[in-house]
């Protein structure tokens, strides 16, 4: 045990030296001059993957000479993977993709600390306020989002815009959808604003005040999905009227022609970040590669069209289409709109949260 803890702690481990802050060009010659000619990347896979690789992998080769060596899986598989290296003191990767709510105290300690991130000059500059997370940089970008179908609250009429008006039943009848897959913060977070929590005095979260609220809104949510595509199908097929759903998914229903509204107000974050490991064995090629992604705001938002997503580069915002600027979550009035979880909470509450969740959920 002492030696897994002295692993996880990078005690013992032979780490390159760690770089402090540099422009782009300065990394990519430090990786050069310490011979790091490729750096090893746990992100993700399938047809993202593909984009990924297209958009931001093969360029950053094209541009310094380094080339990116793409595994990858779920955020479960690679964070079991990652501790599980760490523990033998032998890390393969360099870099790892996560989703922002695992980014808990027992995962830090396996990612190197990047302060406030002023030795990635292009994050600092091009992200949107608070890409860099400490331990990691943001990516994808997204939250919860109200969506509304139009077909029941068209234009010219009152449409629902907060969750205070998912509630209201009376003003917005019909029947609602709520997330069951895994993270019912989300929901908690939304029945306090509904209850007027300001969003500044949300956290810790009042969790017996959460679920009172939630007792009043049950009896309208007629699906609790589980899964992006049946939170698709329920649009599709009319089931419901309005629904929080994954940003992403809600783009995508657009793209078929669906006409859903949007509001982020008071949407729960979801994002995922890059972090480089502790024990990274090619760490300037790494820092690098996370500094790049901030840079060529046009393949940003050519990845945002063809990913139905957004990243946290701020500058491709001017890129966009004209009819996808004013919902895209990098408006400022969007962005600014958004719930961050705060993380330190989760990490202490997650467990009773999900137990209490499981039983109210089957009452």
């Amino acid at each position: 045990m002492a030696a897994q803890a002295a692993a996880a702690a990078g005690v013992g481990l032979t780490l390159p030296q760690l770089v402090m802050a540099a422009p782009l060009d300065e990394l990519v010659e430090r990786a050069r001059q310490a011979g790091e000619r490729h750096v090893v990347v746990a992100g993700g896979t399938g047809a993202y993957g593909d984009l990924v690789n297209r958009h931001f992998y093969l360029p950053f080769t094209e541009a310094t000479g380094i080339e990116v060596v793409p595994t990858g899986g779920g955020y479960g598989e690679k964070l079991a993977k990652l501790k599980a290296m760490t523990s033998v003191g032998k890390v393969e990767w360099d870099v790892i993709t996560l989703s922002i709510d695992s980014l808990t105290p027992d995962v830090t300690s396996l990612l190197r600390d990047l302060g406030d991130c002023a030795g990635l000059p292009d994050v600092a500059s091009q992200g949107v306020d608070g890409s860099c997370l400490r331990e990691g940089v943001m990516f994808d970008i997204g939250g919860g989002v109200l969506a509304f179908d139009k077909r029941s609250f068209p234009e010219g009429q009152a449409q629902p815009a907060s969750w205070a008006d998912f509630w209201n039943v009376k003003a917005f009848p019909g029947p609602r959808a709520l997330p069951n897959i895994g993270n019912p913060w989300w929901a908690l977070i939304a029945a306090l604003e509904a209850d007027g929590v300001s969003r500044d005095a949300l956290f810790p979260l009042d969790i017996d005040r959460a679920f009172r609220k939630l007792d009043e809104i049950k009896p309208h949510v007629t699906v609790w999905w589980k899964s992006g595509d049946q939170s698709q199908q329920i649009f599709r097929t009319g089931e419901v009227v309005m629904a929080m759903l994954f940003s992403g998914r809600a783009f995508r229903l657009r793209g078929e022609g669906i006409p859903l509204g949007i509001s982020w107000n008071g949407a729960p974050l979801d994002a995922a970040f890059w972090a480089v490991t502790k024990a990274a064995q090619h760490p300037n090629a790494a820092l690098a590669l996370l500094d790049f992604i901030y840079t060529r705001p046009k393949a940003h938002a050519e990845f945002a069209a063809e990913s139905f997503g957004s990243t946290a580069q701020r500058g491709a915002l001017d890129f966009l289409p004209a009819d996808a600027k004013a919902s895209s979550v990098l408006q400022p009035a969007n962005w600014s709109n958004i719930v961050r979880v705060d993380r330190e909470w989760l990490a202490a509450n997650r467990e009773k949260v999900l137990q209490r969740w499981s039983m109210w959920i089957a009452s």
